[in-house]
This record gives structure tokens, sequence and C-alpha cells, in this order.
């Protein structure tokens, strides 16, 4: 069985929630008033809930809050749990979005699904390109099958032959 709300805490609430919001109506940042005066979980991320859609929240407070603008802070609401205050930060459209609000993000996507193969591509070229010495233990999840074999030239060969190993290997490249 729960007790009946005492009505001198019942008002000492509501007067806090009416001075929160004269405070929102003159500019005060609803994220740092709800961190510091807010007993609800969401109060360390500043009181933010989330999106919600129609039918999503209790009639009462569907109401109040969807008539509200972007930015537009609700009245103080009292429920069950206390009172509380609404902000609105955006409004979404149900349904598909419009071709000019999702263009970039599908440009995006589509340069992301290009990009990765051809950069793969390149990778893959100057891999097989590239003088790359595994050592043992090392397993190389990039290589490619038509990469060189490192030269191996034994101990006892002269420094005249490891030098023309080496040139044999330089890459000249033209910068336009």
């Amino acid at each position: 069985m729960q007790l009946p709300p005492d009505p001198a805490r019942v008002a000492e609430a509501e007067t806090k929630a009416s001075d929160l919001l004269n405070q929102l109506h003159k500019g005060a940042n609803f994220e740092e008033l709800a961190k510091k005066f807010s007993d609800a979980t969401t109060a360390s991320q500043g009181g933010l809930l989330g999106t919600f859609g129609r039918g999503e929240m209790a009639r009462e407070l569907e109401d109040k809050t969807f008539s509200l603008k972007a930015g537009d802070v609700s009245d103080v609401i009292r429920t069950r749990q206390g009172f509380i205050i609404f902000k609105v930060l955006d409004h979404q459209e149900a349904g598909v979005p419009a071709l000019k609000d999702v263009d970039n993000k599908i440009r995006d996507a589509i340069y992301v699904q290009k990009l990765e193969p051809a950069a793969r591509a390149y990778l893959t070229r100057l891999r097989e390109e590239a003088f790359i010495e595994i050592k043992q233990g090392f397993v190389d999840t990039g290589a490619s099958p038509n990469q060189n074999k490192p030269i191996i030239v034994a101990a006892n060969t002269s420094g005249d032959e490891i030098k023309q190993a080496k040139k044999k290997k330089k890459k000249r490249f033209l910068v336009f």
C-alpha cells in the first residue's frame, strides 16, 4: 500500500519546478539545470531521453510535447513520479525522407562502397612491388598472392653482389 504524498512536499516540488521553468524562459541551459536539479536517472546526460514516436509516450505527455517546436520547452507537467519539464530538440517526419535530405548520406555510402575495393587493390599492387620480409611466426593478413618473395642473400656473398641486388629493386617515380 502506497501512502498519499505529503502536500507540503508536493507544493515544494512544484515551486522548484516552476522556478526552473522561469530560469529556462530567461535563457538558462536546459542540460546544465537537468544535471544540477533533476532526480531522474537521465540527469547525468543532461536529461536526454532519446527519440519518441507517436503512441510511445503517455497520451497527456504526447499532446503537450508533440505540439512544441524544436527548441521549445513544455510547461511544468505533473506525473505520478513528480514534476517534469520537456525540451524538444528536433522533429523528424514519419515515412520515407525526401531525396534532398538524404542525398549526402547516399553519396557517402556509395563512395565508401566504391573506395574500399579500389584502395585495397592499390595497396595490394604496392605490396607486390615492394620488398617485404616477413619474419617467422607473423601471419601477414594483407599479403597478396602475387607478392614477390624477398631475395635471400647468403652470408658469404661479397658486398658488390648485395648492392647489385638492391639496385634491381629500386623504382623511379615521376611527379606531375
